[in-house]
């Protein structure tokens, strides 16, 4: 006996027509007689009777139809308590990296490297400001993020190592008026006149003392004006509404319609997982992130 017969029989006998059940199924009718004859065989009993292009069930078919309903029905519920189960044990690694930041460089060989360890987990993956990384990593829906340090060295709960030490650079329009000079001849303080701008989710004492600190050395304090969000910043230097100060890794400084300079200011690059945090798939993907953006 097989599911074939089972599912053969069954339709027929919902239907209690051969014709349909070979119409709905675009099975040839002798295919279904077939199954349906070797179930009978295989139980000993006649479960169909056709008689003037009518089809009933028999006595003891009505028995093995209201069987296999009830199997059928049975089956499917421990299917779905099955699949709600194995989802629950599914291994998902909740990746958080800063906004704006490109590490297609390093990130398909570390996810790779991980697979191949664990090749039924998956990795997800979450583009955050610093706030929402902390604040995701302190909720718990973030396992890993990689961050900048300052943004997360007063937070106890969380376990922070040091990956690398970031450069970083002003990015500026290319309408800018000091864009046709070459980027060794401007520095930081020729933009002491313009906006700088920087992304709303950070508007605290901590992003107004890390920009001022990086343009004290040179002489002025910055004129902040703050947007919504990353993207809004990018957007917003783009279109020569202001500049931004950003890590070296911003994609965005590879953009046609932007230059930018480097200067002499750093950013440490931390990773960070609650304390709690120990499995043995967290743990793993923290030293390979150690391994491969440490080397950046």
């Amino acid at each position: 006996m097989n599911s074939l017969m089972i599912d053969y029989f069954m339709a027929v006998a919902t239907n209690l027509s051969f014709t349909k059940t070979s119409e709905e199924l675009f099975v040839s009718q002798p295919a279904i007689s077939k199954q349906i004859a070797q179930l009978e065989k295989e139980l000993g009993a006649k479960l169909l009777i056709r008689n003037n292009k009518r089809t009933e069930l028999t006595e003891v078919g009505r028995l093995y139809y209201d069987l296999f309903s009830r199997y059928k029905a049975d089956f499917m519920s421990v299917r779905i308590e099955a699949d709600r189960i194995l989802e629950k044990k599914k291994v998902i690694i909740r990746l958080g990296i800063l906004e704006g930041w490109d590490l297609a460089d390093v990130m398909p060989a570390m996810i790779k490297e991980f697979k191949d360890k664990y090749p039924d987990a998956e990795i997800s993956l979450s583009c955050c400001g610093v706030k929402e990384l902390s604040n995701a990593l302190m909720k718990n829906s973030l396992d890993i993020a990689v961050t900048l340090k300052n943004s997360i060295s007063m937070l106890t709960e969380l376990k922070c190592t040091d990956l690398t030490d970031i450069k970083k650079i002003l990015i500026y329009s290319t309408q800018h008026k000091l864009s046709n000079k070459d980027r060794d001849s401007v520095s930081l303080s020729d933009f002491r006149s313009d906006s700088f701008i920087a992304p709303w989710s950070t508007m605290d004492n901590m992003i107004i003392e890390a920009v001022s600190s990086y343009t004290r050395p040179y002489g002025f304090v910055p004129d902040l004006s703050f947007v919504n969000n990353h993207e809004s910043m990018i957007s917003s230097v783009r279109n020569n509404l202001g500049v931004a100060i950003v890590d070296e890794w911003v994609w965005a400084k590879d953009a046609d319609d932007l230059k930018w300079i480097p200067f002499d200011s750093y950013d440490t690059v931390s990773l960070a997982r609650l304390k709690s945090n120990q499995s043995e798939h967290i743990l793993e993907m923290e030293k390979i992130i150690l391994d491969t953006v440490g080397k950046k």
